[in-house]
């Protein structure tokens, strides 16, 4: 053999442990997961069932479009859950990026110092253009603004409307749902019906008094909860007196609204039980889900003028977030309530777009063709109304539901439930 080659062979390699240690590397490194490195904005959250589904699939399709973010949902739950872990993680100092919110939680949260203004993104060099803050509801806006500014954008709002079996309404000579609430009256009377003992059997609607519509009638007769933002009450005016006593006589007088709250109405009307229903616009899809007969929407009729509460939450920004989050989260929340992403909110969830243009995309057109009376219910947001901001509202909201319900059991006239919810609401209880 060689003599030169058998030295070769011989004679070890000095770079056998280094490619050994390059190869170990490589194989750990080839099973390590990638570092995230987008930015990640927390979204804390009360959304559930479909629209917790449909937040999610949209969440996903904007991280599709941009690799850099990453939306972290978290949800609570329930509106009362976020309310309360909101308010302890700013008690530590750690609150999410962005936030659903209820307007009374953001005065809370604003007196505090603890939000952005959203504003200052929105008229920014990656803000809105004017065009698309004219799409927008004005009283949406109107409803985000803080100190002349905007604080929060909507996020998710539905309108009242009321669900109608067409077949009973047509049986008693009604081929739509009436527009005024004397028409309404009138329906509930003739659509009744009642056993051998006098007894409805199929009750005309159901669920008692309402703040829902108590303030939508509020403010139809030119009325209002309070003089200003935790000012004076004035929902004991003559205004609120005359819808309280409409309320009550169709519970006590004529006997044709259903005052069992203890069962959920939405069964009782899809058996057959109430002839109409009054409710959220989002609840379309579990009715539509289990109906066997036409189901009608409408609309909540109107006295002097055609007013409806709008309910819902908004979006926040917390100010304690870095500049990338809040950057970030000022590219997620823009591209959510752009007119786009409005219709696929709607069509997932029922709850209104905000912008008049989302009405005219051919999808929610075809949504308007397949439920009759969806556009009209929708159109509510042209003249929709708003409760207080205040905290004091807090307490005096619960005030007036106890007393709304007392005038609808008997116990008290509508002028002394409301004179009392008034006398609670200045006293702060």
């Amino acid at each position: 053999m060689p003599k030169g080659l058998r030295t070769k062979q011989s004679r070890p390699s000095a770079l056998c442990p280094y490619y050994f240690v390059l190869c170990v590397c490589l194989l750990l490194l080839a099973g390590c997961p990638k570092h995230d490195t987008r930015v990640s904005v927390r979204f804390w959250h009360a959304m559930g069932g479909e629209s917790g589904r449909t937040l999610k699939q949209m969440v996903a399709r904007f991280e599709s479009t941009h690799k850099d973010i990453r939306v972290e949902l978290v949800g609570m739950g329930s509106y009362d859950a976020l309310s309360q872990k909101l308010m302890g993680a700013v008690a530590v100092k750690h609150p999410p990026v962005i936030a659903q919110v209820y307007e009374n939680w953001t005065t809370q949260l604003h007196a505090a110092g603890l939000l952005e203004f959203l504003e200052d993104w929105v008229l920014g060099p990656d803000g809105l253009t004017e065009e698309e803050l004219a799409d927008i509801y004005p009283s949406v806006l109107e409803n985000n603004t803080w100190d002349s500014r905007l604080l929060t954008l909507p996020f998710n709002k539905s309108v009242p409307v009321y669900y109608y079996n067409v077949d009973m309404l047509k049986a008693a000579g009604y081929d739509e749902f009436p527009k005024t609430w004397a028409g309404f009256r009138a329906m509930c009377r003739k659509v009744v019906r009642r056993g051998a003992d006098g007894k409805p059997e199929v009750w005309a609607t159901a669920g008692g008094t309402d703040i829902w519509v108590f303030g939508s009638m509020l403010f139809q007769q030119g009325g209002r909860f309070l003089d200003s933002e935790d000012g004076n009450p004035e929902f004991n005016s003559e205004a609120g007196v005359q819808g309280l006593e409409f309320q009550v006589s169709l519970v006590l007088e004529d006997e044709v609204q259903n005052t069992d709250i203890g069962r959920n109405p939405v069964e009782d009307f899809l058996v057959g039980g109430i002839a109409s229903l009054r409710g959220s616009s989002t609840w379309r899809a579990p009715i539509l889900a289990e109906e066997t007969f036409r189901v009608g929407m409408a609309p909540v009729p109107t006295w002097d003028k055609p007013a409806a509460i709008v309910y819902g939450t908004n979006v926040c920004m917390f100010r304690n977030a870095t500049p990338a989050e809040k950057k970030a989260a000022w590219t997620f929340v823009k591209w959510f309530i752009s007119a786009e992403q409005q219709v696929e909110w709607s069509l997932g969830t029922w709850y209104v777009p905000i912008h008049r243009s989302s009405l005219e995309d051919p999808r929610i057109q075809k949504r308007f063709e397949t439920t009759p009376g969806l556009r009209q219910a929708y159109g509510q947001m042209e003249y929709g109304v708003f409760e207080p901001k205040g905290l004091k509202w807090l307490t005096g909201r619960k005030a007036l539901i106890e007393e709304l319900e007392a005038a609808m059991l008997g116990q008290k006239t509508a002028k002394q439930a409301l004179d009392h919810a008034a006398a609670r609401y200045i006293a702060g209880r």
